[in-house]
């Protein structure tokens, strides 16, 4: 598995989200065996950094395997003994940028992914982590510059999902989907890798409103790893999109069990919610808080994930929306993105302060990057204010990219559409 495919916004992602190093296994029980046959070789050579930075990048995977945070701890402390042993290693130094990608530290994986591609410039990995890094620092046409490097170097699917990336950010929805259908083609890396690229094809179709292809994706990605976790909420957002929210919840729940991420189980809740049944809801609710509590006992920065999820939900019980926006003005002093503008925005006007939120949610479109949550939030912000011909026409924009939003936006956002006397969208099962 090429170190950085599944780094920064893939590692993430889910996000969306969230490294996947070069040792990286095909499946979680192989990962385990490998954890465990290093363990063993470093009890023999303790003092071997070699070793010690491929346990601590077999720990990366199994925090992506696993969601369970705890190995992030665990892969610091061997990649720190690793580094004081053998300090100008660029292996490592990939290996320390994945980790702090992974815990959401971009500056100091800039530093590290840069300082490996200095010590070794045939590195593609390296690049890899200056991409994903620059792309959560804000620092977009950096990236654009880093992703046609290595695509320059070698077209792979870790170089060629970047350029998918950089175009999707920059409004080129159909360029995205073009690289990201030749990185599957590219070959190469794990099925895991593979069954990947293919969750990332079925995401790019979906946030387009085109939901047969996505599934179609997303059933390829499960033909080569029975039981991916990602591909499995893929086919579930398929479903609720489709009106199918029994279908839905019936394919979260094993997956939320199985692989906890932050961004599941909140699906599943709101699923619950539009069900009718809001204690199970709540109960989902609560275990987001309670995940992201531990992933930042484990050293993960949480402030843009949680204060996204609180302004989501910032009308349900226990939620906090002035918590919200102090978080996500951290998390954009931390992460000057679109996302993080749109966070601040979106706590902003759930807050009840739409002239402040604004400024954010403008600046949240100024790639002009085709997310329809992105200007459904401008279009519920310039509603908020009476700018009436703007709400109007944004709201339309966002309609025309997908008609399907979430399933906790897509009722207030129809709600609006009415309000604002705009055709209802146009929804098709098996589009």
């Amino acid at each position: 598995m090429a170190a950085g495919l599944l780094a920064g916004r893939f590692l993430v992602a889910g996000g969306d989200g969230s490294a996947a190093p070069a040792a990286a296994p095909v499946a979680a029980a192989d990962t385990a065996a490998v954890v465990a046959k290093l363990q063993a070789d470093l009890r023999r050579r303790p003092d071997e950094p070699r070793l010690l930075a491929q346990l601590g990048v077999a720990y990366l995977a199994r925090a992506r395997e696993t969601a369970d945070p705890t190995y992030f701890t665990k892969a610091a402390g061997v990649l720190g003994r690793a580094t004081r042993l053998d300090p100008g290693d660029p292996a490592t130094m990939v290996a320390r940028g994945l980790l702090d990608l992974g815990r959401h530290e971009f500056r100091s994986a800039l530093a590290w992914g840069t300082r490996a591609a200095r010590a070794n410039p045939d590195l593609p990995d390296a690049l890899g982590v200056v991409f994903d890094a620059q792309v959560e620092l804000g620092r977009y046409q950096a990236a654009v510059v880093t992703a046609q490097a290595m695509v320059d170097r070698k077209p792979t699917q870790g170089s060629l999902a970047r350029v998918s990336y950089a175009r999707e950010l920059l409004g080129d929805p159909a360029g995205a989907v073009a690289a990201m259908v030749q990185a599957a083609a590219a070959g190469g890396g794990s099925p895991t890798d593979r069954a990947y690229v293919q969750t990332l094809i079925g995401n790019l179709h979906l946030g387009a409103g085109r939901l047969a292809p996505a599934e179609a994706a997303y059933r390829r990605a499960l033909g080569g790893v029975t039981g991916y976790g990602l591909a499995e909420v893929g086919l579930a957002r398929v479903a609720a999109a489709r009106g199918d929210l029994t279908g839905a919840a019936r394919l979260l729940a094993p997956a939320a069990d199985r692989l906890p991420l932050p961004a599941t189980v909140a699906l599943l809740g709101d699923v619950r919610a539009a069900l009718g049944d809001p204690g199970a809801a709540a109960d989902q609710y609560r275990l987001v808080r309670v995940i992201e509590r531990l992933n930042q006992a484990n050293g993960v920065a949480v402030d843009l994930e949680l204060a996204r999820f609180e302004a989501d939900h910032a009308r349900e019980q226990g939620a906090d929306p002035r918590r919200a926006v102090a978080m996500a003005r951290r998390a954009l002093a931390e992460r000057p993105t679109i996302s993080s503008q749109d966070t601040l925005g979106w706590a902003l006007r759930q807050a009840g302060h739409p002239g402040q939120a604004l400024p954010h949610a403008r600046a949240a479109v100024r790639l002009g990057t085709r997310d329809a949550l992105l200007w459904y939030h401008l279009a519920a912000t310039e509603a908020d204010l009476g700018l009436t011909t703007t709400a109007r026409r944004h709201l339309a924009q966002a309609f025309g990219i997908s008609p399907y939003l979430t399933v906790h936006d897509q009722p207030t956002a129809l709600a609006l559409a009415g309000r604002l006397h705009l055709p209802t969208p146009t929804r098709t099962s098996g589009r």
